[in-house]
Formats: structure tokens, C-alpha cells, sequence
């Protein structure tokens, strides 16, 4: 596995170097066509009273981002991702630890239709505050408790494609529509005859020269039509998320601060019936030039079945970012899940991006 990575990282570069190395007498396409090329790292060490097969020292997920413009009408972005991966060997009668090199993101989106953007391919969708930020542009080392209890650890990721405008309001107003293929093993039985349709609404209002205020709203809706009507599953995720931001335009450099709320629903009737909602909130404080203080509590169990424990979670990070290229962060979470004994679990992760760093979702 270790040889497949490391072959497919160099061949990936020598084709870049080659297109980079294009003659300027071709002026088929110009310099700027060729794919900006970055990579961004994190690494890992954590300590949990709990799960202690995978403590220690590791490489949590490394991500190789390829983009640029196609042509006049298009843009395309590719994301590679490198992360653990521990599969059962039977042979050896014990836990094997490997890498696996997987398509994160590969889409393209139109630049040249008027007042509507065009995306197809494999995409984070469009849902909720953080389900389509990476891994390491998260606010916390790991995924929440919530977005990873309603999507799985990889958040809900699929192919598809979407259609977002901005509506005529005086205000900032996003409208996002996307049809996926449903492959999601949290929320959906696999069915090419099917589609499932996100939708997205994100709101934004400047309420000062310091302060702004972010209102979203999403929904999922799925039908699985090949079955009989009463073996159908059908999926209904509702969500909605408040952000107030606040950076002074004097010494913004100095002093900030976010307080995110975010919910979730998601209730599946039929055959295998499930329904559960969470919320998350956190606030980060930025107490000098490069450090931040964090803190989140989740809660999962909100309008939920009789037969499921509900979770809380209480998290604390501290924050040293010299700057946007690089992180260290020590994180404590206190994960009270209905077991014997809470777990208790330290982490410190360092991030660190080389190349071209595109920009993060605001």
C-alpha cells in the first residue's frame, strides 16, 4: 500500500512538472491554465482513557489539492486524501494498520453562466455550516459529534449535481440546490434508479463594521423507489445553523471572536426506522495575535427514539496559528455516551499547508 501511495504522489508531480514545463511557443493554453498544487498535512498524537489501539503518535489525514481554470467556462478542483486506515487481516489474526489514497473531491463548476453556478461531480454537499469544510479547516482536531453521528465519519460526500444563485434580496442570500446518488450507508440503502435532493439556504448580514450575523438552513429528502411503498426507506434531514462573528477594524489582528450554533435531524421511516436530532455550539475567543481559546458542547438525543443513549460532549482547545499555513493545537474532550465510564481523551495535532492554499469557507 505504502509503494501505491508513494507511486502515485510521484507521478502526480511528474505531471505536473511536465505541464508546467510546456513550451511558451504553445499557445494552446497558457500558464494560467495550469493547476495551482497544494498539500496540507495533520498530524496526530492522542491519549484516550478508552480506545487505545489507535492512541499514540500518527498521520491523521493528508490532503493534495489540484485546481484551476479549464477553459473559459469551467473550473476544476481535485482533492486526494491519505488517511489511516485499519482493516481486519485474517491471516495474521490481528488488527492491520495501513493508509488508504481515496478521491475526496473531484468537480467542476461553471464560471461564464450569468447569476447561476453549475457543479458536477464528487462534492462535499451543501448542508449545514461544517459538513463541507475539510479536515483540517474544521473548528475542533475531529469532526463533531453530531455531523459525524448523522453522516458518518466522512461527512456526506457524494456525486451529483448542483445548482446555487443568488437571490435579488437586500441582503447576502445563497440558495443551493443539489441531486446526489445515494451512497451515504448512514442515511441510505444504495439504489442507482434513486436520487436524493439537498437543499440549502445561507443568509449573511453586516450588523455593524465588526460584526456579522450568518442564518442557514438545509434539508435532505430521500425515497427509496425500487423497493415495494411499504418496504420503502425515506430520509428526512432538516438543519439549521446561527454564526455571529465579531473582528474590530482597529487591532483585528489581536482580538476576535465566533460563537457557532448548529442542528440536526435526521429521521429515516421504513424498513429500518430511525429517528434522532443533535446540537452543537461553540465559541472561540482569540486572546492574542496567534493564540486562540475554543470550547463546544454537543448534545445528541434531541426528539429522539426511546431506544437510544443520549451523548453529551464537552470539548476545550487551546490554539497556537503563527500563521495560515500552519497550526498546534491541544485539544481535552469529555465524551459522556451512556457506557460505564466516560472517556476522557487528549489530543495535540500539528497542520501544516506547502503550495497553493486555497481559501477556506467563510
Amino acid at each position: 500500500m505504502k509503494n501505491y501511495i508513494i507511486t502515485s504522489l510521484l507521478t502526480l508531480g511528474a505531471l505536473s512538472a511536465s505541464a508546467q514545463s510546456t513550451s511558451l511557443s504553445d499557445t494552446s493554453r497558457g500558464n494560467g491554465f495550469n493547476p495551482s498544487i497544494g498539500l496540507n498535512a495533520l498530524t496526530l498524537y492522542k491519549n484516550s482513557a478508552r480506545d487505545n489501539d489507535h492512541d499514540g503518535f500518527q498521520l491523521q489525514e493528508a490532503e493534495i489539492q489540484f485546481s484551476a481554470d479549464v477553459d473559459a467556462y469551467f473550473r476544476a478542483e481535485a482533492t486526494f486524501a491519505i488517511h489511516p486506515e485499519h482493516e481486519e487481516e485474517e491471516e495474521a489474526g490481528h488488527e492491520g494498520h495501513g493508509y488508504a489514497f481515496e478521491p475526496e473531491e473531484i468537480f467542476a463548476e461553471t464560471i461564464s453562466i450569468p447569476d447561476v453556478t453549475v457543479k458536477i461531480g464528487k462534492f462535499y454537499t451543501q448542508f449545514g455550516k461544517y459538513n463541507m469544510v475539510h479536515t483540517h479547516a474544521q473548528p475542533f482536531i475531529y469532526r463533531g459529534v453530531v455531523q459525524e453521528y448523522m453522516f458518518g465519519e466522512e461527512g456526506l460526500n457524494e456525486v451529483g449535481v448542483g445548482v446555487s444563485t443568488m437571490l435579488p434580496l437586500p441582503w447576502f442570500s445563497d440558495l443551493t440546490v443539489q441531486f446526489i446518488q445515494p451512497s451515504n450507508e448512514e442515511l441510505f440503502h444504495e439504489d442507482p434508479h434513486s436520487i436524493a435532493t439537498v437543499a440549502n439556504l445561507k443568509n449573511l448580514w453586516d450588523l455593524s463594521e465588526s460584526l456579522t450575523l450568518e442564518w442557514g438552513l438545509s434539508g435532505l429528502y430521500y425515497n427509496h423507489r425500487s423497493l415495494p411503498t411499504e418496504l420503502r426507506n425515506r430520509t428526512t434531514v432538516l438543519g439549521s445553523d446561527l454564526t455571529f462573528k465579531w473582528k474590530p477594524v482597529k487591532k483585528g489582528k489581536y482580538s476576535s471572536f465566533v460563537w457557532s450554533t448548529e442542528f440536526i435531524h435526521k429521521d429515516i421511516q421504513g424498513e429500518n426506522e430511525l429517528k434522532n436530532g443533535g446540537v452543537s455550539t461553540f465559541f472561540r475567543y482569540q486572546l492574542a495575535q496567534r493564540w486562540y481559546a475554543q470550547a463546544q458542547y454537543e448534545f445528541l438525543g434531541l426528539f429522539a427514539d426511546e431506544s437510544l443513549t443520549d451523548t453529551n460532549v464537552y470539548t476545550g482547545l487551546i490554539a497556537f496559528v503563527p500563521t495560515e499555513f500552519s497550526s498546534l493545537r491541544v485539544q481535552y474532550d469529555d465524551i459522556h455516551d451512556g457506557e460505564d465510564r466516560p472517556e476522557k481523551r487528549v489530543s495535540l495535532q500539528l497542520s501544516f499547508s506547502i503550495g497553493a492554499h486555497p481559501a477556506h469557507v467563510y
